[in-house]
């Protein structure tokens, strides 16, 4: 990590850091958000922002996703440009800090107007951008729609909406009563081909958000990503075992996922909501 700093805004203690890949001679700008010691709270839940990106899949190709790549990993002080503000461990007996590394956008703002009504009828391109977002929002009932949340593209002609702070989603609970959120479906149609995709997934698909991310204990007690194993507690987001975590959405979490791609589906068959 060659550097780090706080990010001016936000309520979770992000920062904004460059790393460097000397292997493939490239430096990436990232964001880095710690995760709580409980490895979930109430507006800094790893599981639920890595399962966001995870959910899009089922209906995006990659250039469109609305949710920036994010990966979890447990870094030692050493790894953090700022070594002295990384000496506890996330995790009692071991040696680093877990933490979720995510896309820096460029070339992004926060929008006056997230949704121009008269605009998504005249412009079938802002519309698709926009009804995508509304669809990934709806699927995994994103309910913090705070203006800074969410980022549109500075290119007006291909103006991505994208998804930036999801730890407020999945559950019904917890969420952000004074504002304006987007866990319904507000804009009047979707994209056809979307909906297509949504038609396709599979129980699997579904089940594999169970365990988002694993990590595994080695000898020189640093928690390493590995492959997922079977769930330890479907009925648990946070799961572990001896020298395991696993992070992942709830048996509950992952029926209300299905339950409202079974509701969208049977608005667009019956012409509830049209597609394009």
């Amino acid at each position: 990590m060659r550097s780090e700093r706080r990010t001016a805004k936000g309520v979770s203690g992000a920062s904004r850091v460059s790393v460097v890949f000397p292997e493939h001679g490239v430096e990436v700008t990232l964001k880095w958000k710690s995760m709580p010691a409980s490895l979930d709270g109430i507006n800094n839940s790893p599981r639920r922002e890595i399962a966001s990106y995870r959910v899009q899949p089922l209906f995006l190709d990659p250039e469109d996703f609305v949710v920036p790549p994010s990966v979890a990993r447990c870094l030692a002080p050493e790894e953090f440009a700022q070594p002295d503000l990384h000496r506890k461990p996330t995790r009692e007996n071991t040696g680093c800090e877990l933490g979720i590394f995510s896309l820096w956008l460029e070339d992004v703002e926060i929008p006056e107007l997230l949704y121009d009504e008269a605009r998504f009828v005249s412009d079938p391109v802002y519309a698709r951008y926009l009804a995508n977002f509304n669809i990934l929002t709806y699927l995994i009932r994103h309910r913090d729609g705070r203006r800074g949340n969410f980022l549109v593209a500075r290119d007006d002609s291909r103006r991505i909406v994208f998804a930036i702070d999801n730890g407020i989603s999945f559950s019904g609970f917890v969420y952000n009563w004074f504002i304006d959120n987007w866990d319904d479906l507000k804009v009047p149609a979707l994209p056809r081909d979307s909906v297509a995709r949504l038609r396709d997934t599979t129980a699997a698909d579904l089940q594999a958000l169970g365990v988002v991310v694993q990590f595994e204990r080695d000898d020189d007690a640093m928690l390493r990503v590995v492959v997922p194993g079977a769930n330890f507690d479907p009925n648990e987001g946070v799961r572990i075992r001896d020298g395991t975590i696993q992070l992942g959405l709830t048996a509950d979490e992952i029926a209300g996922i299905a339950e409202r791609i079974e509701r969208l589906l049977g608005a667009v068959d019956t012409g509830e909501i049209p597609v394009f």
